[in-house]
């Protein structure tokens, strides 16, 4: 580990610093927690975070080597940046990309920000669980050929259940049309041959993003790409990344990175048969409680929740007062994360005494509640574009306009339900009926929306009727 080594080798030496940052090796107070001492600075013998050469290098090309990539690039802004990224790598300002619908709010605010024409295209739906999964190819088809002349692909796989996508039917479609395709696979670090399902680009994608920290021993927004671009959109990724990310790099993300690299590398396949038959155990227990149901999709480790009886907040609610923290709840589920080790046999009995509490404690509370918000997909029709380009959003003043006047107009506001983080309304789309009755749903269910400076007035705000004529 190059980078951890590096640091142990600077921490040992017990230089005095007379250099950012502020608590100075983690002695300026004296109830400072020990890892200050591990926050250091672009210092001699650590490396140049935007131009490294020796450490940061080394563990990027021991990362590289895992997935026999072109490059790698370690991200300490997380998979948002990584988003930001790749899009600015394939793309220039005008340029039109197909576009998940129910991608991540940090791809739409690329799009935005950088000037590109989204296609959108719908993912397809579960009707037995209500829940969303990916776009087929025969989406995408249409959508290459409803418009075409776009510069490239952006999905989501896995999605925040655990449902992945049909990645080498998509990579045969878009070399046929000589488009890179974009993963955005923040939830599958975890991803690879000891895991049993391999990652997108593994498959053939052309790059893609994963937060380490999302299942492997990395600290919050420590993330990394693989890809295999061309040497003009490898420097504009460089380029952007430099400019994205912050001048001064947190090495203890960093270092988890590559902490988190060597812990992934030393899995084995039968190491995680034994971890996922574990899981699976648990899986039973957990169906055997009244009224409960645990699943999976093709993600093993993210098991999913729901009650015959009682929306997916509520059981959320519940098990948190028992002090299990679940990822989130949407509709009437709830994503539940679990350790990628074995579970052992008194750990995951402990757990089963506490959801039966939690599942007590919602019987206590009289009638069930089987409210529950849908998914945030809207419509029928698989692929559209926005009513009102990205780029010119900004021409418009807009007015605030009451729910029931706002159908039919152009929204100048995002609303995200967030987690997971996927845009309910985008800027530019124009407001349907089905928007404002889940809007509606949400701010009854007391659901936290982003976006929205007087949702809680029933106001939303859009381009006033008749500007666009």
């Amino acid at each position: 580990m190059p980078i951890v080594e590096a640091l142990y080798a600077h921490v040992k030496r017990k230089a005095t610093s007379w250099h950012v940052p502020g608590h100075k090796n983690g002695t300026l107070l004296k109830d400072l927690p020990s890892f200050f001492e591990w926050d250091k600075t672009e210092l001699s013998g650590l490396d140049d975070f935007h131009h490294p050469e020796e450490a940061i290098y080394e563990a990027k090309l021991l990362l590289r080597q895992i997935y026999d990539a072109s490059d790698t690039h370690f991200l300490v802004n997380g998979s948002t940046v990584g988003n930001w990224g790749m899009l600015a790598a394939v793309a220039s300002r005008g340029d039109r990309i197909y576009v998940q619908r129910n991608s991540h709010k940090s791809v739409f605010n690329a799009l935005e920000w950088l000037g590109l024409s989204p296609v959108l295209m719908e993912p397809e739906y579960h009707h037995t669980t209500g829940i969303s999964g990916n776009v087929s190819r025969e989406t995408l088809e249409e959508a290459l050929k409803l418009y075409p002349g776009g510069t490239a692909v952006f999905l989501t796989s896995p999605t925040y259940y655990g449902e992945t996508a049909q990645i080498k039917e998509l990579v045969q479609l878009t070399r046929s049309y000589n488009l890179p395709l974009l993963i955005d696979e923040a939830h599958g670090a975890h991803f690879g041959e000891a895991f049993g399902i391999p990652s997108a680009f593994e498959l053939g994608a052309t790059a893609v993003v994963q937060s380490a920290h999302k299942t492997l021993p990395a600290l919050t927004m420590a993330a990394w790409i693989h890809e295999r671009f061309t040497n003009n959109e490898r420097r504009k990724l460089k380029h952007a990344l430099q400019a994205f990310q912050t001048s001064s790099p947190s090495y203890l993300l960093m270092a988890s990175l590559d902490f988190a690299r060597d812990h992934r590398q030393q899995w084995t396949g039968q190491q995680m048969a034994e971890v996922r038959f574990s899981h699976e155990l648990f899986h039973q227990q957990v169906n055997q409680l009244d009224g409960l149901k645990a699943f999976t999709f093709e993600d093993w480790s993210r098991m999913i929740l729901s009650h015959s009886n009682h929306s997916g907040k509520e059981l959320l609610d519940a098990l948190e007062k028992q002090g299990l923290d679940t990822e989130f709840a949407l509709g009437d589920h709830v994503v539940c994360i679990l350790p990628l080790r074995i579970l052992p046999k008194l750990e995951r009995e402990a757990w089963i005494t506490q959801i039966k509490t939690a599942l007590d404690t919602m019987k206590t509370k009289g009638i069930p509640d089987k409210r529950y918000i849908g998914q945030p997909i809207m419509g029928k029709i698989k692929v559209s574009s926005l009513a009102c380009p990205l780029d010119q959003l900004e021409c418009f003043e807009g007015v605030d306009q009451s729910f029931e006047e706002a159908v039919g107009a152009i929204a100048l506001e995002t609303i995200i339900p967030y987690p997971p983080g996927v845009p309910l309304i985008l800027r530019g789309e124009r407001v349907t009926l089905e928007h404002i009755t889940l809007i509606e749903q949400y701010i009854a269910a007391s659901i936290h929306l982003q976006g929205g400076e007087l949702l809680h007035e029933g106001k939303l705000r859009v381009i006033e009727e008749g500007i666009m004529e």
